[in-house]
């Protein structure tokens, strides 16, 4: 698939055109805007997104995050599964990269997601 590429949600222009990605970059930006959408913001589609609820509890339960994760990744219809996840707190914000399968058995290498910012 071809899709606008896009920065912090902003579209990317370069020398008045839209820029485009596709391939692995277009799939990765695909999850990324499945995981930084909470789950029932967007009002046309209110199952589209990611369950916030465990990364917003006192005490951070890595195994409830990392389910939430593949339920939403499951979400793209071109990742067969979740390989590996890992999380990395920084002050307020939690980073995760995340390893999927494609649907063509090929790895995924998705790197610094920033979740709820």
């Amino acid at each position: 698939m071809r899709a606008p590429k896009l920065v912090d949600g902003d579209l990317v222009f370069e020398n008045g055109d839209v820029v485009m990605v596709d391939g692995d970059e277009e799939m990765v930006q695909s999850l990324t805007v499945i995981l930084r959408t909470r789950k029932g913001e967007w009002f046309l589609n209110e199952q589209f997104g990611l369950d916030f609820s465990p990364f917003l509890t006192k005490k951070f339960d890595e195994v409830l995050a990392t389910d939430a994760i593949a339920e939403a990744a499951a979400q793209e219809e071109r990742i067969q599964q979740v390989e590996h996840v890992s999380f990395r707190r920084e002050g307020r914000s939690l980073t995760v990269n995340a390893t999927f399968i494609k649907s063509d058995g090929q790895p995924l290498q998705m790197e610094g997601v920033i979740i709820g910012a």
